[in-house]
């Protein structure tokens, strides 16, 4: 979205407490220094986690996003609308928020529906955000590897936070119960899959000869 560093402006956050969301957060304050990231979250829990991320307002996506923001009485335009949930269902409330010529981003497939609501009328830039766009065209692929080499520098320093809450093993148990994670909606943070985690068998057996 090419957002300025210390840019004068409002980030929203859909699904900020998500994994993508809360990095996004934390990139967005202390990296991109955004006076103002507004997150999207519902349960108490959720909406702490965010605000430790980064966020410095979350409203509730199961009511009124629109309104709840007005209600904020921000000093600085919402210029920027980053969509990590929920592309179609979201696309009409980001048109009435966003700031005229603002851009929104999303990182969720849609059909994207424009036509009846304000984009057009507030000359506003939708962009869709593909991680695999650059490897698959063979476009600037060599930033992939500079991106997370500086994310990990970052990470080490403490500067950004490690978002992985919830480890499970690289098998087909382990990605049936991820795909369910992220079906049932409400996750906190980054679920990882790893081989050298153990699966529910093994933990189980852990437990079995602990009590043996």
């Amino acid at each position: 979205m090419e957002i300025k560093k210390g840019e004068k402006a409002a980030l929203l956050i859909i699904n900020g407490s998500g994994g993508v969301g809360s990095v996004a957060s934390q990139i967005a304050r202390k990296l991109l220094d955004l006076p103002v990231v507004i997150t999207t979250a519902s349960r108490p829990e959720t909406q702490e986690f965010s605000k430790s991320m980064g966020a410095t307002h979350v409203v509730n996506h199961h009511e009124d996003v629109k309104k709840q923001i007005e209600e904020l009485k921000l000093d600085f335009p919402l210029k920027y609308i980053f969509i990590t949930h929920s592309t179609d269902q979201y696309l009409p409330t980001c048109a009435a928020i966003c700031a005229p010529f603002g851009k929104v981003c999303s990182i969720v497939q849609g059909e994207a529906k424009m036509y009846g609501i304000e984009f057009i009328a507030k000359s506003l830039s939708f962009i869709w955000e593909l991680l695999g766009t650059k490897p698959y065209y063979g476009v600037d692929v060599d930033s992939h590897h500079h991106v997370l080499t500086e994310l990990a520098e970052l990470v080490d320093r403490e500067v950004v936070k490690c978002h992985l809450k919830q480890k499970l093993r690289l098998n087909l148990k382990g990605l049936r119960k991820a795909h369910g994670l992220i079906e049932q909606g409400g996750s906190l943070g980054k679920n990882g899959l790893g081989v050298d985690v153990k699966g529910e068998e093994e933990k189980e057996e852990g437990k079995r000869e602990v009590c043996a």
